[in-house]
């Protein structure tokens, strides 16, 4: 019985630690709050609305859709269009081009704008060209915690992320030792 007891309380101690030293739920920021999917050589991530402080929206107001896509194939693919299952459009902020291996939609910019919808997910698919269709259910987040302060409407066109850089000379091996004798 006094090893239970121990036990007992070695975990009260410990889980009582770990919230007093900002390791309890509330003080971590999800990575991925967003739908999530996979098609041959394309994938959708972290894909979520952000709607603003009314539940549920006024009528006609458009809610921001953040998205990040990544194409995983050998030449570019172009996102032709979105649409909501059971109704609502979706505004993209320009073309959208996935270039090789290079995400797009990354950063705190929405890829475009969807009004007429009122549920708390919705069912959307994402349309490429030269490409399989991507069909998923995105959730609806409000505008509080880490989403409080993302734009509600794109800044601009998407673009992709900056490629990381390439080495201007190439790299030599360092020297190998010699041997000792």
């Amino acid at each position: 019985m006094r090893p239970i007891v121990t036990a007992a309380i070695v975990v009260a101690l410990a889980a009582t630690g770990c919230t007093n030293y900002g390791f309890d739920k509330a003080n971590r920021v999800p990575q991925n709050d967003g739908a999530n999917a996979d098609v041959a050589g394309v994938s959708l991530r972290n894909a979520f609305l952000l709607r603003g402080n009314a539940d549920p929206p006024a009528a006609g107001t458009p809610e921001a859709l953040f998205a990040v896509l990544i194409n995983d194939s050998a030449r570019p693919v172009q996102l032709e269009r979105i649409t909501v299952d059971g109704g609502g459009s979706v505004q993209l902020a320009g073309p959208v081009t996935l270039p090789p291996n290079q995400p797009v939609g990354t950063g705190n910019q929405p890829i475009g704008t969807v009004s007429g919808v009122r549920a708390n997910t919705v069912p959307m698919t994402f349309t490429f060209k030269d490409a399989d269709a991507i069909r998923v259910s995105v959730p609806v987040k409000t505008r509080t915690d880490h989403f409080a302060n993302l734009p509600s409407a794109p800044a601009g066109p998407v673009t992709p992320a900056p490629a990381p850089p390439s080495p201007t000379r190439p790299i030599s091996p360092p020297p190998s030792p010699s041997p000792t004798g």
